[in-house]
């Protein structure tokens, strides 16, 4: 039965109530700190960060709640910090940037930074100031605790906003979908714009939450947020089939969560659980398409180069062959041709392609007697990626305009030219 436990205590003592509450070790931890001095949480006297002495000790307060998470999690376990910099007496303070430095300071052994995303918030409060500007973005700061650790980035791929020339260089796009970049867009969960405030100061939005747990747990995984707040971890968490645990000092937080966060992730993951179905036929798709139209370019570069080899026109016929193999028939014409795939250019290609194609010879009266009447599909050779029409073999061998053609049994229409 998978866990939530929003417990209210100190992220202080993260590892003594992990230990009294008999919480597994995390796989996973996500979590963003209150800010120095800056944001006061509903004035309670345990808080971190606001009324503190000086911004080193801030750092050291936090770091060590860092190192302890390090040092009860598992092996293999990562951590997402979402942090960023701010101004305190008239100078911008590098936060991220700083903690990365005093955990190394500390500690020997801690966590080993792999990356730096940028999250662009796309709608921002409306504050600025003379030498500053309205804030938009903040850091992701993804540690690990060693090398081996969960990192599934085939869950994250994205399709939909391929560029326009995607379908001319099939063999440059992985057939899973495009990796994710360094830049997320996710629009923060803002409310109250007339008056500035929010439910909570900083809440997470759900789908980045999502994202982040797709990426590096499994089912069934622990997950910790050691400044919980608004809950939106343990929320997204749960519905992903996550055990889960958050640790707030501020009881007013608890009971938003129960109320309205946990509400609120109920109708997200509803709408997501539809959104994912379609998104994986979507996929599907995609992969299907990608491999056809790696082995209709290769096939069409290699028809084009035996022309130039031969100094000859020859009819091609592209068979389709099970996984990665194609067969490319040359018929023969009254000519026997010359094979020859030296080509750098062209092997470059067919090695990056992952298409493994074999060339077989065949007299015209053979193709035309063993294909007969079924549909083929037409194709100038630079227009791999979309049929002209379809047609017969047998009436296409009577076509003048034949050897300006490739044919194939595989049908495809890419659009977006």
């Amino acid at each position: 039965m998978i866990q939530q436990r929003y417990i209210i205590a100190n992220a202080k003592d993260v590892k003594k109530t992990i230990k009294i509450k008999k919480i597994p070790a995390p796989q996973l931890i996500i979590s963003s700190p209150p800010y120095f001095d800056l944001l006061n949480y509903d004035n309670n006297r345990q808080q971190v960060g606001y009324g503190q002495k000086s911004y080193n000790d801030y750092l050291d307060v936090l770091c060590s709640i860092f190192q302890d998470c390090h040092d009860l999690s598992t092996t293999d376990a990562t951590f997402w910090l979402v942090v960023d910099t701010f101004k305190k007496n008239k100078e911008v303070k590098l936060f991220p940037f700083d903690i990365v430095n005093r955990l190394k300071d500390n500690s020997k052994k801690t966590w080993i930074l792999q990356d730096i995303i940028i999250w662009d918030k796309d709608k921002n409060l409306p504050w600025n100031h003379k030498g500053k500007f309205k804030n938009q973005h903040e850091y992701i700061l993804f540690f690990t605790k060693g090398d081996s650790f969960k990192f599934k980035v085939d869950r994250v791929r994205e399709i939909l906003d391929l560029k326009k020339w995607w379908k001319t260089y099939p063999e440059r796009y992985n057939p899973n979908g495009k990796a994710p970049s360094n830049v997320w867009n996710f629009t923060t969960p803002i409310r109250g714009w007339g008056d500035s405030k929010q439910n909570h100061l900083c809440p997470f939005p759900f789908s980045l939450v999502e994202k982040i747990i797709s990426l590096c747990s499994d089912e069934n995984d622990w997950i910790l947020d050691p400044f919980t707040g608004s809950g939106s971890v343990l929320a997204i968490a749960s519905k992903m089939h996550r055990n889960s645990v958050g640790l707030d000092v501020n009881r007013s937080y608890k009971e938003r969560f129960e109320t309205e966060v946990l509400i609120g992730a109920e109708r997200y993951w509803q709408r997501r659980v539809k959104e994912l179905e379609d998104a994986k036929l979507l996929f599907d798709n995609f992969r299907k398409t990608n491999k056809k139209l790696r082995k209709l370019k290769v096939a069409s570069n290699i028809c084009e180069h035996l022309n130039k080899v031969n100094k000859h026109s020859f009819l091609y016929y592209v068979k389709d062959k099970a996984n990665n193999d194609l067969e490319v028939i040359i018929l023969q014409n009254g000519q026997m041709p010359l094979i020859d795939l030296g080509n750098k250019e062209l092997r470059d290609l067919i090695k990056q392609s992952k298409i493994n194609p074999t060339i077989t010879i065949k007299k015209d009266s053979e193709i035309a007697q063993k294909l007969n009447k079924a549909k083929s599909y037409k194709y100038k050779f630079d227009r791999f990626f979309s049929y002209t029409s379809s047609c017969k073999m047998v009436d296409v061998l009577k076509n003048e305009t034949k050897f300006e053609f490739m044919y194939s049994d595989i049908p495809i229409k890419v659009g977006g030219d």
